[in-house]
């Protein structure tokens, strides 16, 4: 069941629609241990354990999101992220996460 939750996961983050991907809209696929499992815009984040990094605030930003999911569930969080649809500029980022097989799957919107 998780093999084929984390191939329909990675799927569906990959095939994230050029105009979406514009706007900087895209679906993000991580582990409970901050290892990225798909990613709608950097695919060569896949596999790569960011559990560690931090925004330029010093937040931990996918440790915050995996406390929450894992709390309560599902959740928004707010940090601060490189906009790939605006020439990696630092930006703020809302995302609301999910816990969904032992998968955080999240969207956000940068403002």
């Amino acid at each position: 069941m998780r093999s084929s939750s984390t191939k329909c996961a990675a799927r569906t983050a990959s095939s994230t629609s050029k105009k979406a991907r514009k706007k900087g809209l895209y679906i993000f696929v991580y582990d409970e241990k901050g290892v990225v499992l798909a990613h709608g815009v950097r695919l060569e984040l896949t596999g790569k354990n960011r559990w560690d990094d931090k925004d330029p605030d010093g937040k931990y930003w996918i440790r915050d999101w995996t406390a929450l999911v894992q709390k309560s569930g599902s959740g928004w969080i707010e940090y601060k992220e490189f906009n790939p649809a605006d020439k990696n500029k630092i930006m703020n980022k809302a995302s609301f996460v999910e816990l969904v097989d032992g998968m955080v799957i999240g969207c956000g919107v940068y403002f």
